[in-house]
């Protein structure tokens, strides 16, 4: 009998679209030609895959320019709303927004990334680089390393593995070994801080939550300018109220329906 594991278990036709999605996600809008040539099939074939995704809503046909669709939006909406550890999670974030005056946010793992699911108080205009629903490789940020800290030895190192702990700015940290040993100093503190990690000169700090009856992690996080938010402010005031709000949400989830 014939082995049909490995490549064979995948659709292409449903690796190109997938594909197709992601480029014009990336670059917000694109041509047949664009998205042939990188996604590296025929204009005939991409320009199938697009009528198909217009049709059902998924890509909008801008002059020739192709755009995500509010299709899209409607899915990731409904995601998050039929996830009781994001529903419990909002009050947490617009508490710690107007108690910080920062942007919050709460953020989840989703296998090596971490994925932003809400953020409120974008006093600096932080949002472009950080939309909703932004993911990265999750050591990139205070976040993503707070989340890392909640996690078994085995699982960081196959994240480890997998990711290659790619640098997104100079300050992001590429080392197996320091990441480690930065690790453990989050599990001992509680929290984890970055400094333009991810972003250059954004400073954040965060603390993991567990779902109880999930083996989800997120982490609820405080962002802004490195030169608004001192160390000295950030290991008190910040560490102080990330971890109370980090709490305050797992509390939150012990009771929710």
């Amino acid at each position: 009998m014939t082995d049909n594991t490995g490549a064979s278990e995948f659709v292409k036709s449903d690796q190109t679209m997938f594909s197709i999605i992601e480029c014009i996600h990336q670059e917000d809008e694109m041509g047949v030609t664009e998205l042939a040539d990188a996604v590296d099939f025929s204009k005939s074939a991409v320009h199938k895959h697009l009528k198909t995704l217009e049709e059902h809503g998924y890509v909008v046909n801008n002059g020739g320019r192709y755009q995500l669709g509010l299709k899209l939006l409607t899915l990731g909406g409904h995601i998050r709303d039929r996830n009781a550890f994001c529903r419990c999670a909002r009050s947490t974030v617009e508490d710690l927004a107007e108690e910080s005056n920062q942007m919050a946010s709460f953020i989840l793992r989703d296998r090596t990334h971490g994925v932003f699911v809400f953020i409120e108080n974008d006093r600096y205009g932080l949002r472009k680089p950080v939309p909703l629903g932004n993911r990265y490789v999750i050591h990139q940020n205070a976040a993503g390393k707070a989340i890392l800290a909640e996690l078994p030895d085995e699982t960081v190192a196959d994240i480890i593995e997998e990711t290659n702990l790619p640098a997104e700015t100079d300050n992001t940290i590429t080392d197996a070994a320091e990441l480690r040993t930065e690790l453990e100093e989050i599990r001992e503190q509680r929290y984890a801080t970055s400094t333009g990690e991810r972003i250059e000169d954004i400073q954040s700090i965060a603390a993991a939550v567990k779902s109880p009856d999930s083996d989800q992690i997120g982490a609820i996080s405080i962002t802004g300018p490195a030169d608004h938010l001192s160390q000295d402010t950030v290991h008190t005031e910040c560490a102080e109220l990330v971890r109370e709000a980090a709490n305050e949400l797992e509390l939150r989830m012990r009771y929710v329906e």
